[in-house]
């Protein structure tokens, strides 16, 4: 008797629905206005005062007391390979030989969907091609910092700073113990961006380091 319950019917205010639609759509509005304000202050207020990677590099080390890693450490050569893959493919995409796959259209139809079991292992391997890619063929020089974060002449968390000379590149990775150093990591990480810098024609482009400035204001 139990299983074939008949289903009580429940009335649906339409215009209720509609009401609320309406005023999500404002908000949605209303937020979208707020970001765009923000973002032309933000333009509005730029300084165009770019550095170079070896003034970067020398007031990382001063200001920060740290010298860069040396190249057999771990963490330089695993952050290496993930910089120049991210470069080349940002940059020279053209050197890599493998055909890249497009994105399937339809949703999954299980975990072992073939179209995107295809698509990921396509992307493993040109990943892979892109870190074992020769050196003469793309040339990346990078330079490794682990600025520690200290509180109380104690370490709490470290920041990696990656600064690529030949394609002007700079990038981090937070390695933090709590998550409420995340604020005195994150000051760290806009002093160097900002000290870094954009020139005019980095906002022209609206390249990767112009957005990255423009984060950090």
């Amino acid at each position: 008797m139990g299983l074939f319950r008949k289903k009580k019917k429940v009335p649906v205010n339409v215009m209720g629905l509609s009401a609320m639609a309406a005023q999500s759509d404002e908000r949605y509005k209303k937020q979208a206005l707020r970001n765009q304000e923000l973002t032309e202050r933000k333009t509005q207020a730029l300084r165009f005062e770019p550095h170079s990677t070896a003034e970067l590099r020398g007031y990382i080390e001063k200001k920060y007391g740290v010298e860069e890693l040396p190249r057999t450490d771990e963490r330089y050569m695993r952050a290496y390979m993930g910089v120049k893959a991210h470069l080349l493919f940002r940059d020279a995409p053209e050197l890599i030989t493998t055909e890249e796959l497009p994105y399937p259209e339809h949703p999954p139809v299980s975990e072992n969907d073939p179209d995107y079991t295809a698509y990921r292992e396509n992307a493993d391997k040109r990943w892979n091609e892109a870190v074992m890619m020769p050196a003469d063929q793309f040339p990346v020089h990078l330079h490794v910092y682990n600025i520690p974060i200290v509180i109380n002449e104690v370490p709490i968390a470290w920041l990696e700073v990656y600064v690529e000379t030949d394609h002007k590149y700079l990038a981090f990775k937070v390695i933090a113990l709590e998550y409420e150093e995340h604020y005195s990591i994150d000051r760290v990480r806009k002093d160097i961006i900002n000290f870094f810098g954009i020139s005019p024609e980095d906002q022209e482009a609206r390249n990767e380091r112009y957005l990255q400035y423009l984060n950090a204001q």
